[in-house]
């Protein structure tokens, strides 16, 4: 089984600009619900169910079709369960807010696939924990772009 966690910073000290857990948990619900604002190689996303605690997306990437589960947890987290299919072994991406301190935002990204991370695979693997890892860092200033454009103004 191959798994990967790890902690990105939101709130950064030199930088004015200081997301609320609100604001990130908009950005994170955008990249769940648009995923293509985030990843530039997804050619189509379809949100096929929808409620207050998960979602039921499609997506297609080239030639490779993903169906996802997204468990929804109001300013907590947001669990990607990802069915197996022919073209995708399926896996669960679980994003984490943890906030130590007063806006001190992070996110703990943890991956977990039934992929094999040893052997002939091991190679791969890590060529795809380093792509995981720049995705989500990526995913992060993302979203804190959005936010320096108001998108994630939060209305009370």
């Amino acid at each position: 089984m191959l798994q990967l966690e790890h902690l990105v910073a939101v709130n950064d000290p030199s930088n004015d600009l200081v997301l609320t857990r609100a604001e990130l948990w908009k950005g994170l619900l955008i990249r769940a619900e648009c995923p293509d604002i985030f990843m530039s190689h997804v050619d189509h996303v379809e949100i096929i169910e929808r409620s207050a605690v998960h979602l039921l997306r499609t997506m297609i990437i080239g030639a490779m079709h993903i169906q996802d589960r997204i468990h929804l947890v109001h300013e907590q987290h947001i669990r990607y369960d990802t069915e197996p299919n022919e073209q995708h072994g399926g896996g669960t991406l679980l994003m984490l807010i943890e906030e130590p301190e007063t806006d001190m935002l992070f996110v703990r990204f943890h991956y977990q696939t039934p992929q094999d991370d040893q052997g002939e695979e091991a190679e791969y693997t890590k060529f795809l924990k380093a792509a995981w890892q720049q995705n989500d860092v990526e995913t992060i200033k993302k979203i804190r772009e959005l936010a320096t454009e108001g998108l994630l103004a939060v209305k009370h």
